[in-house]
């Protein structure tokens, strides 16, 4: 197994407005398929775009398909097509406020329980 010639390429796949999935292109290169990709995002119709990464192996004659990296208008922050998006009718909260709102709860709950722990503590041994 260790003789056999595994040869890649990956495949940009950009998925349409009407939820058509459409081949771009096929590059030998990761690098050359991310930029490709990133390219297809500026146009509005296109909603994701699929890196796919092909093994063809040549020893069992199979082709083996894998999705690498999926961009999507909000995860690479393309300007045009992202704030056109956003005046749609998105007004929820970012991913990030979110996280930061959630982490500051956890770490109130987390000091009110050290609180309630050290008066427990501390109320018995200031009685005696």
């Amino acid at each position: 197994m260790s003789d056999t010639i595994m040869r890649k390429s990956y495949t940009v796949v950009c998925v349409r407005t009407t939820g058509q999935p459409m081949e771009l292109q096929t590059v030998s290169d990761y690098a050359a398929a991310v930029n490709a990709a990133k390219e297809a995002l500026t146009n509005s119709k296109n909603t994701e775009v699929r890196v796919v990464e092909n093994k063809y192996d040549s020893a069992t004659r199979k082709d083996k398909k894998q999705i690498v990296k999926i961009l999507t208008p909000e995860s690479t922050g393309s300007g045009g097509s992202s704030a056109r998006r956003n005046t749609k009718g998105s007004t929820g909260v970012s991913r990030e406020v979110a996280n930061q709102a959630t982490k500051g709860i956890v770490y109130i709950v987390i000091a009110v329980t050290v609180l309630i722990l050290l008066g427990g503590i501390l109320v018995p041994i200031a009685m005696r």
